[in-house]
C-alpha cells in the first residue's frame, strides 16, 4: 500500500470512530426565577454586584441557566452549586445575604445575578 492510501484510511478510521462519540451533556444547570414581584424582573449584572452593568432582565417563573458558580461577595468566598444535594439544599446556599450566582444569558452572555432569586433545578 502507498503511503497515501494508508493515511486516507487513518483518517477515514478517525473520522468514523468521532462519529459514534456520544454527545456531551450540557455545562449548565437549570434554574427558575422565583421570589420576585410579579411586575418585576430579576436584573443580570456584568460582574457580581448592584452597581455593575445591566445586561438583561429575567421575568418571574422564567427558565434560567446557572453556571453552577456562585460567590459570596462579602467574604470573595466561591462555591458550587451543580453537584450533589437537593434544591433545597442548593437554595439554601444560594439565598444567603450578598451570594450572586454566574449564569448565562438567552443571548450566551456570562453574567451574574442575585442567588436568593433562582430556584436551582
Amino acid at each position: 500500500m502507498t503511503s497515501s492510501i494508508r493515511m486516507l484510511l487513518a483518517l477515514a478510521a478517525v473520522t468514523t470512530a468521532t462519529a459514534t462519540v456520544p454527545a456531551m451533556s450540557s455545562a449548565f444547570t437549570a434554574g427558575t426565577v422565583t421570589a420576585i414581584a410579579p411586575d418585576d424582573a430579576l436584573n443580570i449584572r456584568k460582574w457580581p454586584g448592584a452597581n455593575s452593568r445591566i445586561i438583561d432582565a429575567y421575568l418571574l417563573n422564567e427558565p434560567i441557566s446557572l453556571t453552577g458558580r456562585c460567590k459570596s461577595i462579602v467574604t470573595n468566598v466561591s462555591f458550587r452549586i451543580d453537584g450533589k444535594g437537593s434544591s433545597e439544599w442548593k437554595y439554601s446556599k444560594m439565598k444567603q445575604a450578598n451570594v450572586w450566582c454566574q449564569v448565562m444569558t438567552d443571548d450566551a452572555e456570562l453574567g451574574w445575578a442575585r442567588g436568593k432569586y433562582i430556584w436551582p433545578e
